[in-house]
């Protein structure tokens, strides 16, 4: 029995080696689809989601939800799979203040840069003041317009931290410096291009 698995296998591999490197190739790049194909199939997945908003915070289980869509394009990846760890796990503390305070599907206008304002989230969730200071936010109808103030002007207008001596603290988290997250369809999109290009 364990002579005819190891001769199964023998074969297998001799069979496998037997294609020359040109030949994996071309079968490769045959299986490959356009990236286009690929950017339409994952905006088409999140456009048709009831309620979706151009500008929403995506999160990781969307995401992984999705990827499993690109097989029906004849070709799935390693890569691709690299592609949740850089999205925010569904429990982290911006995506509750998000979805539960402000969804953006609620406002009447797009967010003017929804990627450096969930970015800015994100560093000042890092610190307890930050935190403090989201949740102070999250009061006020202008939150996302509010937000992108200078840490100066964010602590002066809180309740709380305008008592405290924290904007250095605040301004060491530098907000804008970006997480490499992603957190909208566009920056998927492009996260999904980088992984093609890797991919030859």
């Amino acid at each position: 029995m364990l002579r005819r698995l190891l001769l199964h296998i023998g074969c297998a591999i001799a069979l496998f080696t037997a294609l020359d490197s040109a030949d994996a190739q071309r079968l490769a790049s045959q299986e490959k689809p356009s990236f286009d194909q690929i950017e339409q199939m994952a905006r088409r997945h999140f456009l048709a989601i009831r309620g979706y908003h151009a500008d929403q915070l995506l999160v990781q289980s969307e995401i992984r939800e999705f990827l499993p869509q690109l097989r029906q394009l004849g070709w799935w990846s390693f890569p691709w799979r690299r592609v949740p760890r850089y999205s925010l796990a569904d429990d982290q503390f911006i995506v509750s203040l998000v979805y539960v305070r402000h969804p953006p599907v609620e406002l009447p206008t797009p967010l003017a840069a929804p990627e450096r304002i969930y970015n800015r989230m994100e560093k000042l969730s890092y610190s307890p003041f930050g935190r403090i200071l989201l949740l102070e936010l999250s009061q006020r109808e202008d939150f996302y317009t509010a937000i992108m103030q200078e840490p100066a002007a964010l602590c002066g207008q809180s309740k709380i931290l305008a008592e405290l001596d924290v904007v250095e603290e605040i301004e060491r988290l530098d907000i804008d410096e970006p997480t490499g997250h992603i957190y909208t369809l566009d920056q998927l999109v492009e996260s999904l291009r980088h992984e093609y290009g890797v991919v030859k």
